[in-house]
């Protein structure tokens, strides 16, 4: 499988403390991304990786990152300035695509 990977600023929700691990500056989590025409939503799975090597916190606000997919469907949806959301069992947070990482 052919990785995809692109840049994205994510601010994560104060209130996902509960479920949040403090400890990995990498993690699993569910990119949930919209296309307006025609109307579709569409969920990726996906490696969020920081640019700091630090690990995101709740309440972290425009944190660089780097969102690692396997589905070749996600250049439709994770264009530059496309907005999403990041899910673990519901919305922790939500970020917008600055650029796709070519490799």
């Amino acid at each position: 499988m052919r990785q995809l990977k692109f840049r994205a600023l994510v601010t994560i929700d104060p209130t996902a403390e509960e479920e949040w691990d403090l400890q990995s500056a990498t993690r699993p989590i569910v990119v949930r991304a919209h296309r307006h025409e025609p109307e579709r939503i569409r969920s990726f799975n996906a490696m969020v990786s920081t640019e700091d090597q630090e690990p995101l916190r709740p309440g972290d606000t425009y944190h660089m990152v780097t969102l690692t997919v396997t589905d070749e469907e996600a250049t439709e949806f994770l264009m530059p300035g496309e907005h999403f959301e990041l899910w673990e069992h519901h919305e922790v947070g939500h970020g917008v695509i600055s650029r796709r990482v070519v490799i």
